[in-house]
């Protein structure tokens, strides 16, 4: 049952993403009338479906090297199924991020006796996913410093995400290069303390399993390179077919920038936020017709929307959700990761 303060929640979303999506139609932020003469061409719906199974398949391989580093035993096809779900649920859950709760539900229920390494793979998985967008927004930016001096509104984004990129980076060297003192006595008296508190412990314990996979976590983000590259270019052709006067570099500007806002837990798909942030980053380019942005936007929303719905097919063969384990066969009797999901998503 949900308490008053998650409907509260819900309601306060909902509505924001409402008046949101009013606001982006009394703006005009999108030309429908474009949008009628591409959506239903055979043509470029086939092209849609193989762009996005492109990135399905690379999001789940990136999974599976996650997965795998954890010791679970899951196979391609069960993770490919959990891919679609999620983002099945994706289309019907506020923001992006809301097809994840249900996937760690899932991936729980299959690791009974693993229930936090499981549900942690889903966390880095997303946490890896959103790195590498906003890296590449941040790459692109370096050679447009000429082009931000003329638009101070993206300067602090600029600086915003250089400054993530760049600690973000450090971190990860940090925290591979800790595997080389982790038998020293600072990192045992750190462990010996962490150990103390036990639901941070199992999450770190399963967080310090990828210390000694460096390649396995290149790996993923290589594949997380390849799925965003996918997706700008297809955002590009679809560009092209708008009559967009962009190149494919500005293109890796503003689809990075546009998606990561778009993640905004609103209305389900990021419906609203992603037209907003496509029109308004059009007008800081200084482009002619702004509202093409958001018609670029809701155009791919509909392919993305018709692709995700395939996920049911897949919800159809797990339809009936895990059942939570009794605790003296869960995790030193801790709560479980599909305990966890369902106080999120019921």
């Amino acid at each position: 049952m949900k308490t008053k303060k998650q409907k509260l929640t819900l309601f306060l979303k909902t509505f924001l993403g409402l008046a949101l999506v009013a606001w982006v139609l009394k703006g005009k932020m999108v030309d429908f009338s474009i949008l009628s003469t591409f959506v239903l061409r055979p043509v470029n719906l086939v092209i849609a479906f193989g762009f996005l199974s492109t990135s399905a398949v690379l999001c789940t391989l990136r999974w599976r090297i996650l997965v795998r580093g954890q010791g679970l035993h899951i196979s391609f096809k069960d993770l490919f199924s959990l891919t679609m779900i999620g983002n099945f649920f994706n289309t019907f859950m506020p923001g992006s991020v809301g097809g994840d709760f249900i996937k760690a539900w899932y991936i729980a229920g299959k690791e009974p006796t693993k229930r936090t390494k499981a549900v942690f793979t889903v966390l880095l998985d997303r946490v890896l996913g959103l790195a590498v967008i906003i890296f590449y927004a941040a790459f692109t930016l370096v050679f447009f410093s000429d082009w931000l001096k003329e638009h101070r509104q993206l300067q602090t984004i600029a600086f915003s995400i250089w400054i993530f990129s760049g600690v973000s980076i450090l971190g990860g060297f940090v925290f591979f290069l800790s595997a080389l003192v982790s038998k020293g006595p600072l990192s045992k008296r750190l462990e010996q303390f962490v150990r103390r508190f036990n639901k941070t412990s199992k999450i770190l314990e399963a967080a310090f399993l990828y210390r000694k996979q460096p390649i396995q976590i290149f790996a993923a983000l290589a594949l997380s390179s390849v799925s965003i590259l996918s997706a700008i270019y297809f955002h590009s052709l679809q560009g092209k077919l708008l009559g967009l006067p962009l190149s494919l570099t500005q293109y890796f500007i503003l689809v990075p920038l546009a998606v990561t806002a778009s993640a905004v837990p609103l209305l389900p798909g990021g419906i609203g936020t992603g037209q907003l942030a496509f029109f308004t980053l059009f007008q800081w380019m200084g482009i002619e017709n702004p509202e093409l942005g958001g018609t670029l936007c809701t155009l791919v929303q509909i392919y993305t929307i018709l692709f995700n719905c395939v996920g049911y097919l897949f919800y159809l063969r797990f339809k009936q959700m895990p059942q939570r384990i009794p605790s003296s066969q869960s995790e030193n009797s801790h709560p479980s990761g599909a305990a966890f999901c369902s106080r999120q998503t019921v």
